[in-house]
């Protein structure tokens, strides 16, 4: 194997914590993706397949695997190939072997070798998924696990958390040792699936950050000097963006930096409104600053949260599936009474406690 340099990202540190979910947020070129890859192909020449989650069907492409072995043979004295059953790319779930490059297969001949990775597009239904048994897996790997929300990407709308724990939890069984979850990604955001559902307090993700929880790690990986003249020197264009730099070599969350924090409560403010999603609850409080900048705080709370409010306070929701106790579905002539909240939202006239509640709060938006 041809031999890399120590500038780029290694997971070594991160995964020395031992705990089930292991992420990196990074720049751009600082190998996160490179040194993931090689983690499943070590885990291959030891006897181990392992997991790659795509959040769609459609994001499982034929170019998609080719790029995979291009990363590979960058790096490799003898290049590869990945061969898989092309009719198998519609199903949303990929077996991929490693073959010799340049050779033709067979459908029989792929199906005597032995499995690299299984490919799995989370959109597919969670029964497929876990009927389709893989022994002793190594590794779950998602890259680019953070969307650019403000780019169009979406997540799904099924709980990504709740998925990828399922699936864990299947494969888990079959395994010699506990899998580790690996998960890459750029830093459009703090704000994502996985961290809300670790619980993940975002406020401690800053750029060279390293975030240790009970079960989670967070690398938020910035470039060394050496590293980031390598780069520029390739890609002088980061010279002439000041916004993409910070964005690109210092690790700064591009989407979170006009969001307008303020972590208590204003004096003067009153609670108002409270929305169920999920787990988590939003509370919306109304009054007006001391410089009459904003008139609405909206604040982000855990599941444990409704114990210490009153209990005649009517909750908010927008599915049955999170009906409790002193919950009403809001329905078409309620609409109206949020009316104020939202004209507030567009003459950006809100705080939040946390990044979390805002784009929780946008969630709400279209719905009120």
């Amino acid at each position: 194997m041809k031999k890399r340099d120590n500038l780029h990202f290694r997971w070594g540190k991160t995964l020395s914590y031992n705990k089930p979910w292991n992420f990196v947020i990074g720049e751009r070129e600082s190998g996160k993706s490179v040194d993931s890859w090689f983690l499943l192909y070590n885990a291959f020449l030891k006897g181990r397949p392992s997991l790659v989650l795509r959040r769609r069907i459609a994001d499982i492409t034929p170019a998609y695997i080719e790029d995979t072995a291009n990363v590979l043979n960058k790096f490799l004295e003898k290049p590869i190939q990945l061969v898989y059953m092309k009719g198998d790319i519609k199903t949303g779930i990929v077996d991929v072997r490693i073959g010799e490059a340049d050779k033709t297969y067979t459908w029989r001949s792929i199906d005597k070798l032995p499995i690299f990775i299984r490919i799995i597009g989370l959109s597919n239904p969670m029964n497929r998924i876990k009927s389709l048994m893989l022994p002793n897996v190594k590794y779950i790997f998602m890259d680019e696990f953070i969307c650019n929300m403000r780019g169009g990407e979406k997540y799904l709308q099924s709980d990504e958390y709740f998925l990828i724990k399922e699936i864990y939890t299947t494969y888990n069984r079959e395994s010699e040792t506990p899998i580790r979850i690996i998960a890459a990604a750029n830093p459009y955001s703090v704000y994502n699936p996985l961290f809300i559902g670790l619980n993940v307090d975002t406020s401690k993700l800053k750029p060279g950050a390293f975030v240790v929880g009970d079960n989670y790690v967070i690398n938020c990986f910035q470039v060394s000097p050496e590293l980031k003249a390598q780069i520029l020197a390739a890609n002088p264009m980061y010279e002439f963006d000041d916004a993409y730099k910070r964005y690109a070599f210092s690790g700064e969350a591009v989407n979170d930096q006009n969001i307008r924090i303020q972590k208590t409560e204003p004096k003067g403010f009153k609670l108002r409104y409270v929305f169920k999603m999920g787990r988590d609850f939003l509370s919306i409080h109304k009054g007006l600053s001391a410089d009459g900048s904003f008139k609405y705080w909206c604040c982000k709370h855990g599941e444990d949260w409704l114990e210490k409010v009153s209990k005649r306070r009517k909750i908010i929701v927008f599915n049955f599936g999170d009906m409790i106790d002193g919950a009403v579905k809001l329905g078409m002539d309620e609409m109206r009474n949020f009316f104020d909240i939202k004209q507030a939202m567009n003459a950006r006239q809100i705080t939040y406690n946390c990044i979390d509640a805002q784009y929780m709060l946008e969630d709400v938006y279209p719905m009120i």
